[in-house]
């Protein structure tokens, strides 16, 4: 391709140079989907048991390239190689073998009982059926485990995929495609198409039949205006500003290096991180001494290197970003507790994980995402102070309560406004396929993971049988006093709740119903 534009990928811990790929011009976008959707047509009329012995093919491929993808994963995005391992290629593993081992139960067509007397002889059913081709935009932070979450069940139930990876990630997603095409998936089928904002928008605006977005709220909110121009459907995994609390009776040494992990993993470069830290008053300060000594001992660098905690942020807009959050922050009248700045003797965009301690006043329901190493922490005088201020905010993605009492974790949990709760955990409830995953307020729209995600993935339709078609119903035309008083006896003794009323009229109903109209025969002589 002649004068084709490229996209370079750069480690972010080094500055150096990864690779390139081709920029996909916008204005192509539509021929893509094209090509996409005429290899649909074959893959769907494929057994479900072909594509799960693909799928399964995949899986073991992606498990002899671990190391190398692991380390491809470091490379683009600087995240420690541990992380790479467990929480990237290990977790897309395991997201692979559980849609494939349960592929037959989740799109199997699925009886429906009707419990209702009138429809006695109907046969219900619920099937599922693929959608076509779907869009799917993915963010940078996650540039492995994201992607699979909506390409596998997309091509598992039949349907192509067009998939626009973040342009700082972009061969990780190459490599993706080919774990795939070498699996012997159709080339056609699964498409990579790279490039910035105007290609996800050619994406959003092209004939795709639905669209899933993992990304920032702004963006999402962009993608939902722009897809309702024709109705097209959207799943919108978006921001969090998410909360942890800490009660009176939590174990705090564990507390402590959870809530360490759950802020600051890969350099907090997650849309569940830990941002928001409400303690109670009786162990604030001895919570917060083991929390700074979990965050001192961090160690910051290439992640590549085996005993690096905390890898880079993504880029240059990222560190100013989190630099002028935490300035400002600090110039408002809150106390730095430990970290702050960022890195200078590195040559990458580090910043040192940074625990604030804040005012309650501070917290607002316009709140932002950081998206980076700060944490605020505050303190609260009880269990319902600390659930009001993490609900007073914009998001509901993720929260967690770290506490020693079951009941007093669930009872806190039902009443945080977040798609989801960890008791005494965080962040890997992403990494449980099995467990569904979705946002409240302008954290996201529709579900992934899970068998809710599948469902995302098809057209439920409902199909209704009757097996005896050579009954006509009594509610058809035409109508007559003798249908309506059949219809008003049947009622109480249908819904009454009383056993007196609901007998009542069973002589009546019964001699109803052993006329001509409600035994169904043939009524043209009843006019």
């Amino acid at each position: 391709m002649l004068n084709a534009k490229t996209i370079t990928s750069a480690n972010p811990a080094t500055l150096e140079t990864v690779g390139q790929v081709i920029v996909t011009p916008p204005e192509s976008v539509a021929a893509v989907v094209a090509e996409v959707r005429q290899a649909q047509t074959d893959w769907a009329a494929r057994p479900l048991k072909t594509r799960t012995k693909l799928l399964r093919q995949a899986q073991q491929i992606m498990l002899g390239q671990a190391d190398a993808l692991a380390a491809l994963i470091c490379a683009e995005t600087g995240r420690p190689r541990v992380e790479a391992l467990s929480l990237e290629v290990q977790s897309g593993l395991d997201l692979m073998g559980y849609y494939a081992a349960h592929a037959h139960r989740f799109l199997a067509d699925h009886r429906v009982p009707l419990h209702h007397p009138f429809f006695w002889r109907r046969e219900s059913r619920r099937i599922y059926q693929p959608l076509g081709v779907l869009g799917i935009i993915t963010p940078w932070n996650w540039p492995l485990l994201i992607p699979l979450g909506g390409i596998v069940p997309a091509l598992l139930s039949g349907n192509g995929v067009v998939f626009k990876p973040s342009e700082l990630t972009p061969l990780v997603a190459e490599r993706i495609r080919s774990i795939f095409i070498e699996a012997g998936l159709p080339e056609a089928l699964l498409q990579t198409v790279h490039g910035h904002a105007d290609t996800g928008t050619a994406l959003v605006q092209s004939p795709v039949d639905k669209i899933f977005f993992t990304g920032s709220t702004q963006v999402g909110h962009a993608i939902y205006t722009q897809a309702a121009a024709d109705l097209k459907k959207c799943v919108l995994e978006m921001g969090g500003s998410d909360p942890a609390i800490v009660c009176a009776d939590a174990d705090l040494n564990t507390a402590a290096a959870g809530i360490a992990w759950g802020a600051f993993t890969n350099a907090g470069q997650n849309c569940n991180s830990i941002e928001r830290l409400f303690v109670h008053k009786d162990v604030s300060n001895a919570l917060i001494d083991k929390l700074l000594d979990n965050v001192r001992h961090l160690r910051l660098g290439n992640g590549m290197a085996a005993d690096t905690d905390i890898g880079p942020l993504a880029s240059q807009a990222q560190l100013n970003k989190i630099r002028d959050n935490v300035s400002k922050e600090i110039r408002n009248g809150s106390c730095l507790l430990c970290g702050g700045e960022g890195l200078q003797d590195k040559k990458g965009y580090f910043f040192q994980p940074t625990v604030i301690l804040r005012d309650k006043s501070r917290y607002s329901e316009k709140d932002d995402e950081l998206f980076g190493p700060v944490l605020w922490v505050t303190e609260v005088e009880t269990d319902d102070e600390a659930v009001a201020l993490a609900n007073r905010s914009a998001f509901g993605l993720a929260s967690s309560v770290w506490t020693g009492d079951r009941k007093r974790g669930r009872a806190i949990a039902r009443r945080l406004e977040a798609g989801t709760c960890m008791i005494n955990d965080s962040i890997v409830s992403f990494g449980l396929t099995e467990a569904g995953w979705t946002g409240l307020k302008n954290s996201g729209i529709g579900w992934v993971h899970g068998e809710k995600g599948l469902d995302e993935m098809v057209n439920i339709k409902y199909i209704n049988r009757d097996t005896q078609p050579h009954r006509q119903n009594f509610w058809w035309f035409p109508y007559n006093g003798k249908m309506a008083a059949a219809i008003k006896n049947a009622m109480p003794f249908l819904f009454s709740s009383k056993w007196a009323d609901k007998f009542k009229p069973l002589p009546r109903l019964i001699a109803h119903f052993s006329g001509d109209i409600l035994l169904n025969k043939p009524r043209a002589d009843k006019h």
